[in-house]
């Protein structure tokens, strides 16, 4: 009897990225048979901030096996209720069997038993002897061979069955009707046969049953069966695992390559090593492969005599698949763990095995994986699972099973994704470099590193730990920045260009601007709608969208028309008093904003102090700057964040002061709870950035930011005199490029 749920009993279970699902301990249920609760990966909102969404991480069901107890006291009474059911008890690792009122572990159980469909129950028969065939006619090779090993994806749960198929060498590796079959009783996946009996030393291996999912920590999802061709010539053990199942197609096929004259363990170096190949491992030496085992054939019929060919490639394994186990502790070890946790792309159960035997498919013909978009879709997904820290909590369960030392699987995982996407080496050479997966068919494919659509994430070489893991958002924001030019100096990402920021030159390094760094333009009916009873507000703004003309005549263009209209109609029955500095464009500018309040007709004064020249000490000096150091707008946006230019123009903070202080505000008795006062940029700006304390972004000298037309400077006075200063907007942005 088996007892499954789909959550741990009475407690929360973690899945892959620590969020934890409710348990129901009434739940219990053969995987399949009922609906599951679905441990969703795909939904972390770091993705989705990275522009990240096509690819799902995992979408298996959390099946926990609710058969496991740590001890033999913790084991239930066993009556006549719960006759045959059988439990896996940790300290032991062993499957004990309730049967006539007390529990019985599996060791002692002995041939009672069998397996079935990842099912262990009470059965008479001895289920390791020879089935299926009659041998007497037959002259055996081995007798009574103990074969023994470990069934592993993760480790195949306990009621799994191991089955030896002899394959017939004259009939081209052909199953016979030669077989043994034994189950696995253990935590750990091992099985023993008591005895085999060889004529052929070829032979496939079959694991059939439910086992320990890597990824959710629970069991798979169905029953999934991985095979292994293993010649048995000299070995008495052999593991059945998903290097093996991988193996296998492609082994068969270089055994028919040669007209399966060549002994089997010949083609085992060459079929395993590209069977690491295709998922970029390189493990082992120059040396040729070899096998282990205790017993062997020695000379029979001449298995043992016949040479193998070297093959000539990068490495020859010194392992084969069958010898390689989940917690050996080795490379080879974190290869296995590594392989095996990139077939579950697609899912732990029928799934699995769909997606492996279409790899084993497209190996078996060349030795190659050559599908290349494949490829690049488990390089995305493996990519995800290293930015979210999953391969971290992979470790975590495979640990806490408790079977021996897990092996360095990572690097295994991070060198297929990093080569799929073409990433260099990440060493000390390489340290600090900052890519985009430049690979067409990746879901994250971008064209050059600062497109601007698509896909946000980057990649860097970290110089600690030398692997390539997800850039933060500084670290690829600021690329190229290099050392800035003075303290405060604003720039905006290269990837997010959204944000800012910030050169710190007592630390010579940039960090990310904050609210407190970077003042927004405010929209001008949002601040009249937050004014206070005993508050008057002065909007000081630049006209609206003009002509190529700009002398003293120069008039709106249509677009600009309407923009003072559009701006107007947000005050639309309000008292409003108009200034301007007595340009063409200014006087047209009030002229609009009044009729698209609702104003037939619109008084307006001409202030001196609007003229564009407030800041300009020496016209004559500040035309040389400008043909100098690049135009007014350089030149102006310099003064405003850097000062300087002090023989051109008036120090910044008492020009604004006293615009402010002697200009404006003694002028308040002759205006309205709310006015507009409409001058030109050159004396917008060097405002605006004075109300801020240098916040707003408009370095032009920078990055081509400058003031929009209808933006500038809310002066705010409440009844006490008290002044406050807030950027504001007329249209959608404050700024233009």
């Amino acid at each position: 009897m088996m007892l499954l749920c789909a959550c741990d009993s009475n407690e929360k279970v973690n899945n892959l990225f620590g969020d934890e699902l409710e348990s129901d301990s009434s739940t219990h249920h053969f995987p399949g048979k009922e609906s599951e609760k679905k441990a969703d990966y795909s939904s972390s909102s770091y993705y989705s901030d990275l522009g990240l969404s096509s690819v799902d991480l995992v979408s298996d069901s959390l099946i926990v096996d609710s058969t496991l107890v740590q001890d033999v006291d913790d084991l239930p009474a066993c009556n006549s209720g719960n006759e045959g059911e059988v439990f896996m008890v940790g300290t032991s690792a062993a499957a004990y069997f309730c049967t006539s009122g007390k529990w019985v572990s599996a060791a002692d159980i002995g041939s009672e038993m069998e397996c079935s469909n990842g099912v262990l129950e009470m059965r008479p028969g001895n289920m390791s002897d020879l089935i299926g065939a009659d041998t007497s006619s037959f002259v055996l090779r081995r007798e009574q061979v103990p074969v023994k090993g470990f069934a592993e994806k993760g480790p195949f749960r306990y009621g799994a069955s191991v089955k030896v198929i002899e394959l017939d060498s004259a009939m081209h590796l052909e199953e016979t009707k030669r077989s043994s079959k034994t189950c696995v009783t253990t935590a750990d996946g091992s099985f023993q046969f008591a005895g085999v009996d060889f004529v052929s030393p070829y032979v496939k291996m079959e694991a059939n049953g439910y086992y320990r999912n890597e990824l959710t920590g629970g069991l798979s999802t169905s029953l999934v069966t991985l095979n292994a061709l293993v010649d048995f010539t000299d070995r008495d053990s052999a593991n059945v695992n998903m290097l093996t199942h991988l193996e296998a197609p492609r082994l068969m096929q270089l055994m028919g390559q040669g007209g399966f004259q060549q002994p089997l363990r010949n083609m085992k170096a060459q079929s395993f090593r590209e069977i690491l190949s295709a998922f970029e491992i390189n493990l082992g030496s120059s040396g040729q492969g070899g096998n282990s085992g205790n017993g062997g054939f020695g000379g029979f019929g001449g298995w043992g005599g016949w040479g193998g060919q070297q093959q000539q490639s990068s490495f020859t394994p010194t392992k084969n698949a069958e010898d390689v186990t989940l917690f050996g502790g080795d490379d080879y070890s974190g290869a296995l763990i590594a392989v095996s946790i990139m077939m579950q792309r697609k899912g732990s159960g029928s799934e699995m095995e769909s997606y492996a035997g279409q790899i084993a498919d497209r190996i078996k013909g060349n030795g190659n994986w050559d599908d290349n978009n494949a490829k690049a879709d488990l390089a995305d997904w493996l990519m995800l699972l290293d930015a979210e820290g999953g391969f971290a909590d992979i470790r975590k369960n495979l640990e806490s099973w408790n079977m021996g030392e897990v092996a360095d699987f990572e690097k295994h995982l991070r060198n297929f994704w990093t080569k799929v996407h073409s990433f260099e080496s990440c060493n000390a050479m390489t340290a600090g470099k900052v890519k985009h997966i430049n690979n067409s068919m990746s879901a994250y494919f971008v064209s050059y590193y600062e497109q601007p659509t698509g896909p946000r994430v980057r990649f860097i070489c970290d110089g600690e730990t030398y692997q390539w893991r997800v850039a933060t958002d500084i670290e690829k924001d600021t690329v190229g920045f290099g050392q800035g030019t003075y303290d405060g100096q604003i720039k905006p990402g290269k990837i997010n260009v959204d944000r800012s920021y910030i050169y710190v030159q007592s630390t010579k390094s940039w960090r990310m601007a904050t609210n407190d760094d970077i003042r927004e333009f405010i929209d001008v009916r949002t601040v009249y709608d937050s004014l206070a009873a005993d508050e008057s507000v002065v909007f000081v703004l630049r006209h609206a969208e003009r002509t190529d003309d700009t002398g003293k005549n120069g008039h709106l263009n249509d677009n600009g028309k309407k923009q003072s209209e559009q701006v107007g109609a947000k005050f639309k029955g309000i008292d409003l008093y108009f200034g301007n500095s007595g340009y063409t464009r200014t006087i047209e500018t009030c002229d609009g904003l009044g009729k698209g309040s609702g104003l037939s007709v619109v008084e307006q004064d001409s202030l001196p102090f609007l003229n564009g020249d407030w800041f300009v000490k020496d016209a004559d000096k500040l035309e040389k700057y400008r043909n100098s150091d690049g135009g007014g707008w350089v030149v102006f946006s310099k003064y405003a964040y850097q000062g300087g230019y002090t023989d051109a123009l008036y120090n910044l903070q008492d020009r604004a002061e006293e615009l402010i202080y002697d200009e404006i505000i003694p002028n308040l008795p002759n205006m309205k709870r709310v006015s507009f006062l409409i001058s030109h940029d050159q004396m917008v700006l060097p405002l605006a950035v004075y109300s801020t304390e240098g916040k707003l972004n408009l370095r032009y000298f920078e990055n081509q930011n400058w003031i929009n037309y209808l933006a500038g400077v809310a002066i705010i006075v409440n009844g006490k005199g008290d002044v406050r200063l807030v950027p504001v907007k007329g249209l959608d942005s404050g700024i233009m490029h």
